[in-house]
């Protein structure tokens, strides 16, 4: 049986859903296909026995005002929380806030000001993360805040990522402005606002909100993407397997919000694609749920672990995001995040053994105290961050060259379009890709 319609969009997470929802608003017929059972993607909320946990922490915080009016109308009846954000690093037995507090930042970025103070001297080159930071705020808060903790989620350490990660990430912060926001007088970077808004019910409720709005029959999940049909330099089918049976879809537009390096093969009867992604990068994530007796929780809603010894990369207190996540009977819901690329013996760890070297860790870490484990479960993410490392560019771009030749095909979303998005960004791209492809029309 074929299918026909106007757009096809590949992957159901937030920059797919949003992408839909806009362009079903416009009156084109679309069809999402999500290779998995449930839709959201890295913004899902995932149901587990009797809770719920996100895939990492997500926040909303907005500089579009217009945007965040028209968020908080989507998640109505249910208000956003708003929040302020509490989130440090576990360095040496002590947590250090995140950004840095006056004190910390005197203590780790007072030489470099100093040094400013003197004379602006030659500036370094900016090329890695490494040098970004260290032009920017001395040699302190890089090995404070950055150098193992890059090392660890990353594989690769400061001096091999891009110095566009931090761009992305950091922004345009400076050593005066980052004391300006130690002194609370301003935020300059984006990353380090100190008030966000969140959902009630977790993160996955704006996705749910974009579903509901899409009409009947729009999304296929389960629907893994094959094989693309091309002719004139355009795509003009999507052949795709669900529940064992292949089907194709004829369309006249394709949104990509799917990683690059299973986009490429859709191209059969192209090699170009295919051979130009092999420089994309990719880092996977585990993310294990733990619901356990303690006496009390974190201070915040997440912390940072940079050492090596300890397992995971970050915790999320679940029960200070919103009491909707609070485990029952007292027990206290928490997730770890742990780092990894796609394959590699921490990735084939069985459930059992990531909570074993999760326990372990914690064990050894006085902040955290006695506790008993009563439920766990692992959720795998095999594309959760682009890897821009030193470097990247140039496979990008000769990626983005090679698919520039079908022209009815948009890159969409962090994943799909391999750019460090917040959740702002991707529905603003998302925005933007539904207005390209009704420019076309």
């Amino acid at each position: 049986m074929h299918l026909d319609t106007d757009i096809v969009i590949l992957g159901a997470g937030l920059s797919g859903l949003a992408a839909a929802e806009a362009l079903s608003a416009a009156g084109e017929r679309v069809i999402l296909l999500e290779k998995e059972r449930l839709a959201g993607g890295l913004a899902r909320t995932v149901a587990y026995k009797e809770h719920k946990f996100d895939l990492g922490g997500h926040r909303l915080y907005f500089e579009d005002a217009a945007l965040a009016a028209r968020v908080e109308k989507l998640l109505e009846p249910e208000p956003l929380l708003r929040l302020r954000r509490r989130s440090s690093n576990y360095v040496g037995g002590r947590l250090l806030s995140y950004p840095p507090t006056l004190l910390n930042g005197l203590l780790y970025a007072g030489p470099a000001l100093l040094k400013r103070l003197r004379g602006p001297g030659l500036k370094p080159p900016e090329g890695s993360l490494k040098d970004w930071l260290h032009s920017r705020f001395g040699s302190g808060i890089h090995d404070a805040y950055f150098k193992d903790y890059t090392l660890k989620v990353w594989g690769l350490p400061t001096e091999s990522i891009s110095s566009v990660w931090a761009e992305r990430r950091i922004g345009p912060l400076s050593l005066k402005n980052l004391f300006l926001e130690m002194l609370s007088i301003k935020s300059a970077s984006k990353e380090n606002t100190l008030d966000f808004l969140y959902p009630r019910g977790g993160i996955g409720g704006l996705c749910s909100a974009l579903q509901k709005n899409l009409p009947a029959g729009a999304l296929l999940t389960g629907a893994a993407p094959l094989e693309f049909g091309t002719g004139g330099g355009k795509i003009d089918s999507v052949l795709f397997e669900q529940d064992g049976k292949k089907r194709r879809i004829a369309c006249r537009q394709v949104i990509s919000t799917i990683p690059l390096t299973e986009l490429a093969p859709l191209f059969k009867d192209d090699p170009g694609p295919a051979s130009s992604a092999r420089g994309i990068k990719y880092r996977s994530l585990i993310v294990l749920f733990a619901s356990m007796k303690r006496k009390a929780p974190l201070r915040d809603h997440w912390v940072y672990f940079p050492e090596k010894e300890v397992f995971f990369s970050r915790a999320c207190e679940l029960s200070n995001w919103s009491p909707a996540l609070a485990g029952p009977g007292g027990a206290l819901p928490i997730t770890f995040e742990v780092f990894c690329d796609e394959g590699d013996s921490t990735w084939r760890m069985k459930d059992e053994d990531l909570l074993r070297e999760t326990e372990r860790s914690l064990r050894a870490m006085k902040i955290f105290g006695g506790f008993e484990t009563a439920e766990f479960t692992a959720v795998r993410l095999s594309h959760a961050y682009p890897l821009l490392y030193s470097g990247f560019e140039g496979p990008l771009e000769d990626l983005k060259s090679a698919l520039a030749g079908y022209r009815n095909l948009e890159l969409c979303g962090r994943t799909g379009a391999h750019a460090y998005l917040d959740m702002e960004e991707c529905l603003h791209n998302a925005g933007a890709a539904a207005a390209r492809v009704l420019a076309k029309k």
